[in-house]
């Protein structure tokens, strides 16, 4: 074969594969989506993301299939995208622990060559609650009991090196307390441990909404920027100590890196469209959670300064394994 013929033959080969990859991309999707929620089901965030995918699915004209996988400190999904196909089927969302563990311990990923970022969605109402016969009746009661040192003061969170495990051992060192951190599978097992009197008090997000509407729990403080639209009546911390910033802990979806171009403006479309409407801002709400939206390129910034900052945390806590 001459040198004409096979400059020929390759491109028309050439030609035959970008046909057939615009095809592919144009086809998205054509099955199911999976979304890895890493935390067990029935908590605030497999809610609120079931209820975003029973949006979303309708317009990619596919179904959504949440996948819950807790455990590995909220960061399960991280690690199944950082080995997954990067075709916009497997997506993964990522809360605050993603960015802290890698520098705890070996996480299986990195968070700044791992992911393509599509889009943060919102943040969580965290704080401190007791039982609702606790002698703690305020926050105030809590840390005073604390620094008296005549009992032990417990505290449990879904995991080690969580956004609340995290955010309670500073709090300690502002006020010069110490607290014993006990660990859970879920948010669910700590509410259980609240009520069966194992721990003094539960740190985490609003999955305890139910609790609280019922009488069984009370919540002692949030720690936003401003009060909470369901404990209108709690105060922040930041009201309490001027000088302890605002948590509010958001998170995000993202993919595998590599994610192919086409795919990624359909999902940030659509996803935008959804997470910027007013049934979604509804949704948000009803469950204790802030609208916290961020684009791709702003999601990644704020994943590389992030990343950064949680180093200098882990450092200062001495939360890093030997």
């Amino acid at each position: 074969m001459n040198s004409k013929k096979l400059s020929s033959l390759l491109a028309g080969v050439a030609v035959l594969f970008s046909v057939t990859g615009t095809a592919q991309a144009s086809s998205y999707p054509s099955h199911p989506i999976r979304i890895i929620v890493p935390y067990q089901a029935g908590g605030s965030t497999d809610t609120v993301i079931r209820r975003f995918a029973e949006m979303v699915s309708p317009k990619l004209g596919q179904p959504i299939i949440i996948e819950n996988k807790g455990g590995a400190g909220a960061t399960m999904g991280a690690r199944e995208i950082a080995k997954a196909k990067p075709d916009g089927y497997t997506l993964a969302i990522i809360p605050s622990p993603v960015f802290r563990l890698p520098h705890i311990q070996n996480a299986g990923y990195d968070p700044l060559k791992d992911f393509t970022y599509i889009m943060m969605l919102s943040g969580y109402t965290l704080g401190v609650a007791v039982k609702a016969d606790s002698p703690y009746k305020t926050w105030e009661d809590f840390v005073t009991a604390a620094k008296s040192r005549t009992k032990e003061i417990t505290y449990g969170t879904a995991s080690v090196g969580s956004a609340s495990n995290v955010m309670m051992e500073q709090i300690a060192e502002h006020y010069g307390v110490k607290w014993t951190h006990v660990p859970y599978q879920g948010e669910t097992g700590v509410i259980q441990a609240v009520m069966g009197d194992f721990v003094d008090a539960y740190a985490g997000s609003s999955t305890i909404v139910p609790m609280v509407e019922s009488g069984k729990m009370r919540v002692l403080v949030t720690w936003g920027e401003k009060r909470s639209a369901i404990y209108p009546g709690t105060p922040t911390l930041h009201e309490l100590a001027s000088e302890i910033p605002p948590v509010y802990a958001p998170f995000g979806i993202a993919a595998p890196k590599g994610i192919p171009g086409d795919v990624m403006t359909k999902l940030t479309s659509v996803f935008e469209e959804v997470v910027k409407s007013p049934q979604f801002a509804e949704i948000l709400q009803k469950y204790g959670q802030e609208p916290v939206y961020l684009n791709s390129a702003d999601y990644a910034a704020y994943a590389e300064k992030t990343f950064a900052e949680e180093a200098e945390i882990v450092k200062q806590l001495g939360l890093a394994s030997n």
